[in-house]
């Protein structure tokens, strides 16, 4: 018996609406730019009880960035904006205490050194200090790393720069300190041979600087400066063989936490995790965790409690593609659970942990169905391990439309506030139409409606879980993740056909290029801006080329 189309269609109404009752409201960010350029959201922070903060690349006009800060009050009405410009300018925010923002714009000027500039605003988004970061002896910053504030907002700069030196140059890495007023405090230097590429305060008002020369010394160096800009000490950290990357966290113990991505072997990659003692610098474990033939961790965050929560991306072949949440044992290390999400099944491209002091947290990304369609999309999970439910995104549904959740916060009952970002895409020309971005909050706040799909609930484990081995993957090259953040992994490479990589943007103009000899290739894509790029694999002897899509997003 055929349902009657009337009561076919009211069944659909239903079906959707029963999927958007999640979404309270819906707040559209949207700067009416032409193509190829347009409005991107970047971060969202909380400010008070009542309101938040979000960041958005606002507007680009040839290589004028333009940049918003929006103030919302948690119901979704937007309260004020603040809009800074500069040449290919780039913003960083932080919310501090008595509902003050700061802003630091790092400014690119062509042929002229780079200016850095920190704003001061009130809950109203008005500007009450400003000071532009410089120092005497004509030293030139070439890197301003680290933007961070303290339980006090005083701010703390850190990077690396040079001074003129006769003919020649002398590099020196600086941490430069000032009070919430914008104040100067004091700038500790260092002319060694360093990087400092990351920095932490304890709760007395210790400096931990992390420093990272990687490219030349590969050892970590931890160096602590005392409340007044003077040095305490010094350690030296061994490396993982084979590390590409480098990330740091402090627990509230002040413990910290180095952990990155590493190669694993000659074919596989994993990540690396080190316990440093807060007291003596002693290192307290070692770890080795999620090796796979393509392994990215995406995020990390600590919870009050010294539970860390992973999010890590793992490919071991083409039907092998999964995101897996983890928590893992500060004490020991090892792997409490795992929850995974098969990408052949669930389609669930996770980036993000939106993580508080409640029982449950969320993962934030996108559910992909195709190349040129995704939604926006987040999972909610219990600190045991299981699965509470899914936010299906609230933007409109159609064919070469992207649509993705790129950062959160939870308001005070534990309602998910995310931004994200939509894009039109044309398959003909390779190019987005159009791109806008948007804010929303999801409801639901005694669970969520949606089920997950079979196999989503894992019970507790207390033993690290054995990884994926590699798969048996086809002669087609591959490239991984995509989108991708940090490191673009294409694997099959075929030498005998290609020996060359080169990545292009929409407009042609080539971004970066490298060679290989082998059948896996690793791209540092770090420094390449949001949006969609043409990976060319060219061969310098034929002169034959194949070209693959991907998208930046950060």
């Amino acid at each position: 018996m055929k349902t009657p189309k009337p009561i076919l269609v009211i069944c659909l109404l239903l079906l959707q609406l029963a999927a958007f009752t999640q979404v309270q409201w819906y707040q559209n960010q949207d700067g009416n730019n032409q193509p190829p350029n347009g409005t991107v959201g970047t971060s969202v922070y909380p400010l008070t009880r009542h309101s938040f903060i979000a960041c958005y690349l606002w507007e680009v006009n040839q290589d004028a960035y333009t940049w918003k800060i929006s103030k919302s009050h948690i119901n979704g009405t937007e309260q004020r904006s603040f809009f800074i410009t500069g040449t290919t300018a780039l913003a960083e925010v932080k919310t501090g205490r008595d509902n003050s923002v700061y802003v630091l714009k790092r400014n690119f000027p062509m042929g002229q050194n780079a200016e850095y500039i920190l704003y001061k605003l009130d809950s109203n988004l008005v500007v009450t200090a400003l000071r532009s970061i410089s120092f005497p002896n004509n030293f030139n910053i070439f890197n301003l790393n680290v933007f961070e504030l303290d339980r006090n907002n005083n701010i703390y700069i850190a990077g690396d720069g040079q001074f003129p030196d006769g003919p020649g140059f002398r590099s020196a890495s600086f941490v430069y300190k000032t009070d919430k007023n914008l104040n100067p405090k004091w700038c500790y230097m260092d002319s060694t041979q360093t990087s400092f590429t990351r920095l932490h305060i304890d709760r007395n008002g210790y400096v931990l600087v992390v420093a990272d020369f990687y490219t030349f010394f590969p050892d970590i160096h931890l160096s602590k400066i005392n409340p007044n800009g003077h040095l305490v000490n010094t350690k030296t950290i061994q490396t993982e063989a084979g590390r590409y990357s480098l990330f740091s966290a402090l627990d509230d113990d002040d413990n910290l936490f180095l952990y990155g991505g590493k190669s694993s072997g000659e074919t596989h990659q994993a990540m690396y995790l080190y316990k440093i003692a807060h007291n003596n610098g002693r290192v307290l474990f070692r770890k080795t965790l999620f090796t796979a033939l393509v392994s990215q961790l995406n995020d990390l965050k600590i919870d009050k409690n010294g539970n860390i929560f992973t999010l890590v991306t793992q490919y071991s072949g083409p039907n092998a593609q999964l995101c897996k949440i983890s928590r893992i044992n500060s004490a020991t290390g090892t792997i409490s659970w795992n929850l995974p999400f098969n990408f052949s099944t669930d389609s669930c491209n996770l980036s993000k942990i939106v993580l508080d002091d409640n029982d449950r947290f969320y993962a934030v990304g996108e559910k992909r169905s195709c190349t040129y369609f995704s939604k926006g999309f987040a999972i909610r999970i219990k600190k045991s391990g299981h699965t509470d439910g899914i936010l299906g995104g609230p933007d409109s549904v159609s064919f070469q439309r992207t649509h993705s959740l790129v950062d959160g916060i939870t308001d005070n009952n534990n309602r998910l506030i995310a931004i994200g970002n939509t894009n039109d895409f044309d398959t003909l020309t390779y190019s987005s139409t159009y791109f806008r971005s948007f804010a929303v909050r999801f409801g639901a706040s005694n669970g969520c409606s949606m089920p997950l799909g079979k196999g989503e609930v894992v019970t507790e484990i207390t033993t690290p879980v054995k990884e994926l081995e590699a798969a048996i993957v086809s002669n087609k090259t591959v490239i991984f993740p995509n989108p991708v953040q940090n490191q673009l992994t294409v694997s099959k490479l075929l030498s005998e056909e290609f020996d060359r990589l080169a990545v292009y943007n929409m407009q042609g103009m080539i971004q970066q290029q490298q060679s290989f000899t082998s059948s896996i290739a690793h791209m540092d894509v770090t420094g390449l801006t949001d949006g969609v790029y043409l990976l060319i694999l060219h061969s310098t002897t034929t002169g034959k080329e194949k070209s693959i899509k991907f998208v930046v997003r950060k």
